[in-house]
């Protein structure tokens, strides 16, 4: 799932692209995943798109006519800018041409994704879009702090709640706590406001270490890729290898299809704090 370092990396290529650059085409090849403004998309022609905005997992297009195409990519929406004469492998869902010769094409292989085609002033009508809470990169210390106090439930499940603050999923939410040293199912209760600033700090951490890697991937282009760039992460999905911290081997929990990683040595959890989880390897040894 793009999650905020993937989805400003995208947004930063694509804004410079877009920008007095119209659309001269819109074709929708499964017109069922824009949800509102299907049958108005080929009304894009001849307008063209401003700086490209992110809210938490929302991208926005605003058009010069007032209106923003918005683009929730859920798990599998992938973006692509290429030639009009490149091959669509696979074919994408949604393609737009532009005048300069290139299309932006959005492929989604689980169909999750949606699509919006909106007023600037009806973005509150987007489903999910008016439960979110503030942005990750847009809330400042203190105001984090006092939201995570009124937080009593495990770390990790209040840090991937959109309504709490948009924009980490999963994979990230695993690097925060891990860079703040803290263990994802220790609960908000427990924790003193050194601890959230400390988070607070990690999640900044996280992002800046991650965003340069990211955008060197994009340099020379915005290609169609299966999944989002994961290697550089330090302890999602490696279960089994040496924490690069403290050398201790990272840990691994399943539950339904959602994997945590952590590190013990780096993420200490007293099991016996009331509604702890027993850690696991893969969701089934115990530590």
């Amino acid at each position: 799932m793009p999650e905020i370092p993937d989805l400003e990396v995208i947004r930063g290529f694509l804004t410079p692209v877009l920008r007095d650059n119209p659309v001269r085409a819109a074709e929708a090849r499964l017109p069922w995943l824009v949800r509102s403004g299907a049958q108005e998309l080929e009304t894009l022609e001849g307008h063209a798109f401003g700086d490209v905005l992110r809210h938490g997992k929302f991208l926005l297009f605003p058009s010069d006519d007032g209106r923003v195409l918005v683009v929730n990519p859920m798990l599998t929406g992938r973006f692509h800018w290429a030639e009009a004469s490149e091959a669509r492998r696979p074919a994408p869902a949604i393609t737009l041409a532009f005048e300069d010769g290139h299309e932006l094409r959005y492929a989604d292989e689980r169909r999750m994704g949606r699509l919006y085609l909106v007023a600037a002033d009806d973005l509150g009508g987007v489903p999910q879009f008016a439960e979110l809470g503030p942005d990750a990169l847009a809330i400042d210390e203190d105001e984090f702090a006092e939201r995570l106090r009124k937080r009593r439930g495990q770390l990790k499940n209040t840090l991937t709640n959109q309504g709490f603050i948009a924009g980490i999923g999963n994979a990230y939410a695993d690097e925060i706590l891990w860079e703040a040293g803290l263990h994802p199912h220790r609960r908000g209760a427990t924790l003193g406001d050194a601890d959230r600033r400390a988070l607070y700090r990690a999640m900044h951490a996280v992002f800046d270490r991650a965003r340069p890697i990211l955008e060197e991937h994009v340099r020379d282009g915005l290609k169609q890729r299966k999944e989002e760039w994961r290697a550089h992460l330090r302890v999602h999905r490696r279960a089994g290898k040496d924490c690069p911290r403290c050398g201790r081997e990272v840990r691994g929990r399943t539950s339904g299809s959602r994997e945590t990683n952590f590190c013990l040595g780096c993420q200490p959890l007293d099991l016996g704090q009331r509604g702890a989880v027993p850690a696991t390897v893969g969701g089934s040894a115990k530590d």
